[in-house]
C-alpha cells in the first residue's frame, strides 16, 4: 500500500496544503510556534472520530468507481451483486461495522496497520519501503571528501527536529483552521519494526519531555554496525563537530579490516524468515539481543554509503533499491550519504505515511539554510563519546542467511527501474490562473500519458490523507474516472472539437475535486469496503460475493492498481517506491511553483511498461494541456 502523500480537498485546497508544508518547512524556526505556544501533541485527544460512510453512498460509488474497467455485460453482473450486497449481508455488516465505530476513537486504525503493513508476509524492502533523495543541491553540491561532514551536519538537523518533537515545540499541522492528528511523528524516531511468526509489530520508545529518551544512533558502513551518541546527558543534540569526530573514527574502523558482515541484509528476507533467524541470533548469544536492542531503540539509521551516485535518477534509485548491507529496514527512517556527498533517505512504511517525513526533512533543509548548510558554531569538541562497533556472534547458518538474502533482495532490486525526472513550466503558477487545483491537472496528465501509451484506462490509486481525525492516516482516491476516460479518449479524437475537450476536461477535474474531498473527509470507499471485508472474516462469514467478482480487482481493489500515484506537496522534496503490480506504473510527485517533479517507478519484468516512454508521455501530455487551456476558454 502506498500512502506518500499529501492531499487534503479541493477549491481553497491549494492554500491549506502550502500552509501545511510551510508550516513545517518553519518548524524549527521560533517565530513559526503557534501564537499560543501549543503543545505538539496537546489536542490528540479532542479530534473527531474517524467517521463510518453510510453503505448505500459507497456502494453507488464503488460502482461508479469500476465502471470504466467494464464491458456493459460485466457492469450489469456486478450491478447485481453490489444490489445484492447493500440489501443482504452487506447491511449485517455495515450495523456490526457500526458498532465497532461507536466504541472506538478509530475503527480501522488496527486493521489498516496490521493488513496493508504487520501482517504482509513478503519483505518489506524494496518493493514496499520508499524512499527518494533529500534535495540539498543547491546549498551541497556533488563533492567527494564531503561524506563525513554533510553526514554529520544533517544528523545534527535531524536531531533538532527529534528536539522539537522531545519538547512538543513542533506547531500542530493545520488543513486551514483544522488541526492534524500528529501521532504519526512519535514514531519517525526510535520506532522499528519487529518480525513476528504470523504478524509484526512496531516497537516505539519515543518519549517526550522530561521522560529520559534512547540518545543514540546506528551509523552502518561497509557492513559494518556502530552505535554512536549523539545527544549528551541533558537530551542536547551534539554538535556537528562532535558527530563527525565520532564518524571519522567509525570509517577509520570500518575501513580498516575486512566487510563487516552485512546482517542488516536479513531484515530484506521475508518476514517470517527473518523472524526465525533474529530468534537465532538471540539463542546463540545474549549479547545479540542486546545488540538487537540497541538497534531498535535507536533514533535512527544512519548510513555512510560507498556508492557515488550524481544524478537524481542514481540517487532515487539507491534510496530505494540501493546496497541492503548497509541498510536496516525495519527502522523508520534511514539516512544514507554517500561518497560523492548526495543523501537520500530510505523509510519504513508502517511507521508513518510519507508526508510525514517529508515535511521533518523540510524543516531540517530549512535548519540548514538559514545557516548556509555550514555549521557555524563552537568547533570544539567538548563532548567526546567514542562510538561502539555492534559484532553479532553468528554461525555457518546466519553466514548462509546473510549471503541468501543479498541475492533474493538484488534480484527484486534489479527488477525495479526509478527514473526521476522534472516537468519545467507546469507548476503551481502556470495552473492556477485557471482555476484548477495543481494536484488535479497533475492526475489528468498522468490519466492522459498512461492513454496515450495504451489506449485504455488504467485502475489508479491516489493518496487522500484523513489526519484531521484521530490517528487518521489515509484514503484511496480512485482517480481514473468515467469522465477522466471520456476526456482521455476526446483528446485523442480527430473529431472533437476544443470546446467539447474542454467541457469534458472539466467535468473530468470538477469529479476528481469532489473525489478528494470525500475521501479527506472520510467518505471515501476503499477502506470503508476493507472495514466490511474484513468484520466478514472474523465472523468466519463467506467471502462477500463483491470481492470476488471480476470488478474488484479489474478496479485495483486488493492491491492491484496499475497506477500507484502521490501528490508529497509543494515543495522539492521528493520520493517513490515501487509499482503495486508488475505491469503498473508507480508516479509520486511534488508540485513547486515552475515545475513538477516525478519519480517514475516501472518492473525490468513487464513486457508492458517503459518508464522511459512513460516519461516522454508525461511531458507530451503537459504540452497538450497546456496548449488546450491556452487557446479555450475554461
Amino acid at each position: 500500500m502506498h500512502c506518500l502523500g499529501l492531499r487534503l480537498g479541493a477549491n481553497s485546497l491549494e492554500r491549506c496544503c502550502v500552509r501545511l508544508v510551510c508550516m513545517s518547512s518553519r518548524g524549527l524556526s521560533a517565530s513559526s510556534r503557534h501564537k499560543n505556544m501549543e503543545k505538539t501533541f496537546q489536542l490528540q485527544n479532542e479530534l473527531p472520530s474517524l467517521p463510518l460512510p453510510p453503505l448505500e453512498q459507497t456502494c453507488k460509488k464503488y460502482l461508479a468507481s469500476v465502471k470504466p474497467h467494464l464491458t456493459s455485460k460485466e457492469y450489469l453482473q456486478t450491478q447485481f451483486l453490489v444490489n445484492e450486497f447493500a440489501s443482504g449481508v452487506g447491511k449485517e455488516l455495515q450495523n456490526k461495522l457500526q458498532m465497532r465505530a461507536s466504541s472506538m476513537h478509530n475503527w480501522l486504525e488496527e486493521w489498516w496497520e496490521d493488513v496493508a503493513y504487520l501482517s504482509p508476509r513478503n519483505p518489506s524492502a524494496p518493493m514496499i519501503n520508499f524512499g527518494g533523495p533529500i534535495p540539498m543541491t543547491d546549498m551541497w553540491p556533488v563533492q567527494t571528501g564531503t561524506q563525513i561532514m554533510r553526514a554529520a551536519i544533517i544528523t545534527h538537523a535531524f536531531l533538532k527536529v527529534w528536539q522539537e518533537l522531545y519538547r512538543e515545540e513542533r506547531p500542530i499541522e493545520r488543513m486551514g483552521s483544522t488541526p492534524l492528528c500528529m501521532v504519526q511523528f512519535t514514531r519517525l524516531f526510535s520506532c522499528c519494526k519487529i518480525p513476528g511468526k504470523e504478524k509484526d509489530s512496531l516497537r516505539t520508545n519515543f518519549v517526550t519531555a522530561p521522560h529520559s529518551s534512547p540518545r543514540h544512533i546506528i551509523v552502518q558502513v561497509r557492513g559494518h554496525i556502530f552505535s554512536c551518541m549523539v545527544l549528551d546527558e541533558n537530551m542536547e543534540p551534539l554538535s556537528p563537530t562532535e558527530i563527525e569526530r565520532q564518524l571519522q573514527e567509525i570509517e577509520s574502523i570500518a575501513f580498516s579490516g575486512s566487510q563487516g558482515m552485512g546482517i542488516g541484509s536479513l531484515t530484506g528476507e521475508m518476514r517470517d524468515t527473518w523472524h526465525e533467524l533474529r530468534e537465532r541470533l538471540k539463542a546463540l548469544d545474549n549479547n545479540n539481543q542486546s545488540i538487537l536492542d540497541t538497534i531498535e531503540t535507536s533514533l535512527f539509521v544512519l548510513v555512510l554509503d560507498e556508492n557515488s551516485p550524481v544524478t537524481k535518477t542514481e540517487v532515487c534509485s539507491q534510496a530505494i533499491t540501493g546496497d541492503c548491507r548497509n541498510r536496516w529496514f525495519d527502522k523508520s527512517v534511514n539516512i544514507i550519504v554517500f561518497k560523492s556527498g548526495m543523501l537520500a533517505t530510505h523509510c519504513d512504511h508502517a511507521p508513518f505515511d510519507g508526508i510525514v517525513e517529508i515535511n521533518s526533512f523540510i524543516s531540517a533543509i530549512k535548519y540548514l539554510a538559514e545557516k548556509g548548510g555550514e555549521w557555524k558554531g563552537n568547533p570544539e569538541v567538548k563532548n567526546y563519546y567514542k562510538p561502539q562497533e555492534l559484532v553479532f556472534k553468528v554461525d555457518d547458518g546466519i553466514d548462509r542467511a546473510v549471503d541468501q538474502a543479498i541475492q533474493k533482495y538484488q534480484e527484486a532490486a534489479d527488477s525495479i527501474n526509478i527514473i526521476v525526472h522534472t516537468a519545467r513550466e507546469y507548476g503551481k503558477g502556470f495552473i492556477k490562473p485557471y482555476k484548477i487545483h495543481p494536484d488535479t491537472f497533475v492526475q489528468m496528465a498522468i490519466q492522459l500519458a498512461y492513454y496515450r501509451l495504451h489506449r485504455k484506462p488504467a485502475s489508479t490509486y491516489e493518496t487522500g490523507q484523513t489526519r484531521q481525525f484521530y490517528h487518521g492516516r489515509t484514503e484511496t482516491v480512485r482517480s481514473c474516472t468515467m469522465e477522466s476516460v471520456a476526456w482521455c479518449k476526446a483528446m485523442f479524437d480527430g473529431n472533437a472539437n476544443k470546446s467539447t475537450k474542454m467541457r469534458l476536461f472539466r467535468e473530468a477535474f470538477t469529479t476528481h475535486d469532489s473525489l478528494m474531498r470525500e475521501a479527506v473527509n472520510g467518505q471515501g470507499i476503499d477502506r470503508h469496503l476493507l472495514g466490511l471485508r474484513l468484520l466478514a472474516a472474523s465472523e468466519g462469514m463467506p467471502t462477500p460475493a463483491i470481492f470476488t467478482d471480476k470488478a474488484w480487482t479489474a478496479s485495483g481493489g486488493g492491491g492491484n492498481f496499475v497506477l500507484s500515484t502521490s501528490c508529497a506537496g509543494f515543495s522539492s522534496v521528493i520520493g517513490g517506491c515501487a509499482a503495486m503490480v508488475k505491469d503498473g506504473y508507480g508516479a509520486f510527485y511534488s508540485i513547486e511553483e515552475n515545475r513538477v517533479n516525478f519519480v517514475i517507478a516501472t518492473f525490468t519484468t513487464s513486457d508492458v511498461t517503459d518508464a522511459k516512454k512513460f516519461q516522454h508521455s508525461l511531458d507530451e501530455s503537459f504540452r497538450d494541456m497546456k496548449h488546450l487551456l491556452l487557446t479555450s476558454k475554461l
